[in-house]
C-alpha cells in the first residue's frame, strides 16, 4: 500500500534540504521520498535489514500486514515504522529526539502515512497506559542503551504492551564482567560508555546514536537476555539468524536479533514433575563459552 508524495520533484528537495538545513542530515535511514528522491541518496541500498524484518513479521503474524498494530521503539530516523505504515499498518513510532522525529515527521507528510503516528518520548515511558497494547513491537538497537535497572523495568513493559510478539535487535555482552540482581534474579554482563560523565545536556542531544542521558549502559549476556525475556513473561524466544548472519559478515560478534513470542505457558501432561522445576528452560552461564 504504497502512499506516493504530491509534490514535484523539486518540490521534495526543496523541503528536504530545509530539514537537512535545520536538523542535520539523515545518518543511517535511507528512505525513498518520490521522483527517484531519497533521504541519503540512490545508490546506497546496501542495508537489507528492512526486507528480513518485513518478511519476518509477515511470516509469524499470518495476516495481512494492513491488519496489524506495531509499535517502533526509539525509531531513530523512522525507517522501519514507514516501512509497515506503507503496507497499511496501524504504526505508533517512539523516539527521544526531536532532531531524529522532525525527520520521521517529513516522510509521514510527504508520503500521506495517516496510519503512522510519532511521539517524542523516552521509552523507558513505555506501558500499556500510555501506549496501549501491539501486536508486533520492533525493539531494534535500543536495549543496549539502557542502564540497569532500567533495562529490565523496560523489557517487563514490553512484554505488558506485547499481544504477539517482539523482534529485538541488540549488543551483547561476551563477558561476565558484572553482575546485576533484578527480582530475585541473577543475570550478567558489561558496562559500556555512553557519554562522557561531564557530557552537558547539548552534547547528549546531539549524540543521536547514543542513549538519551545515562552515561552508561548495561549490556546482557546472550544467556542472561533469554533468561530474563522468559522471566519477564515471553513463553518462546528464537534467534532471527539472517540478522546475526548479517552481523557476523560484517565482523560483528556481539549483536544479534531475536524473535520473543508472548504465548500462554502450556502444562506437560506426560511428566507433571516437568511443570515443579524452577530451573527448566534457564540457559546456564557459560564462562569458556563465546556465547556467555
Amino acid at each position: 500500500m504504497s502512499a506516493e508524495s504530491s509534490l514535484s520533484a523539486a518540490e521534495i528537495e526543496q523541503a528536504k534540504q530545509a530539514i537537512i538545513d535545520r536538523y542535520g542530515p539523515w545518518t543511517a535511514h535511507n528512505i525513498h521520498l518520490g521522483h527517484g528522491i531519497y533521504t541519503l541518496d540512490n545508490q546506497s541500498a546496501r542495508d537489507v535489514r528492512p526486507r528480513w524484518l518485513t518478511q519476518i513479521v509477515a511470516d509469524i503474524a499470518h495476516c495481512p500486514l494492513s491488519q496489524l498494530r506495531i509499535l517502533d521503539l526509539a525509531c531513530l530516523e523512522g525507517w522501519y515504522a514507514i516501512e509497515f505504515a506503507l503496507h497499511g499498518a496501524e504504526v505508533v513510532a517512539i523516539e527521544g529526539r526531536k532532531a531524529s522525529v522532525e525527520k520521521v515527521r517529513f516522510v509521514k507528510d510527504i508520503r500521506h502515512l495517516d496510519r503512522l503516528t510519532i511521539f517524542q518520548d523516552d521509552v523507558r515511558n513505555l506501558s500499556v497506559a500510555n501506549y496501549g497494547q501491539f501486536d508486533v513491537i520492533l525493539c531494534l538497537g535500543i536495549l543496549y542503551h539502557l542502564d540497569a535497572p532500567d533495562v529490565f523495568q523496560f523489557i517487563e513493559q514490553l512484554v505488558a504492551c506485547c499481544r504477539g510478539f517482539a523482534i529485538i535487535d541488540t549488543h551483547i555482552s561476551l563477558t561476565q564482567a558484572v553482575q546485576q540482581t533484578y527480582q530475585g534474579q541473577t543475570y550478567w554482563g558489561c558496562y559500556y560508555k555512553e557519554h562522557e560523565e561531564n557530557a552537558s545536556a547539548e552534547e547528549r542531544e546531539q549524540a543521536t546514536w547514543a542513549s538519551l542521558d545515562n552515561p552508561k549502559s548495561f549490556w546482557l549476556t546472550r544467556p542472561s537476555l533469554v533468561n530474563c525475556l522468559h522471566a519477564s513473561g515471553f513463553t518462546s524466544v528464537y534467534e532471527c539468524y539472517k540478522f546475526s548472519q548479517g552481523f557476523a559478515s560484517q565482523g560483528i560478534h556481539d549483536r544479534l536479533a531475536l524473535l520473543a513470542m508472548k504465548g500462554t505457558p502450556q502444562p506437560i501432561y506426560s511428566s507433571p514433575l516437568l511443570d515443579q522445576l524452577e530451573v527448566a528452560g534457564k540457559w546456564p552461564e557459560v564462562a569458556s563459552s563465546q556465547d556467555s
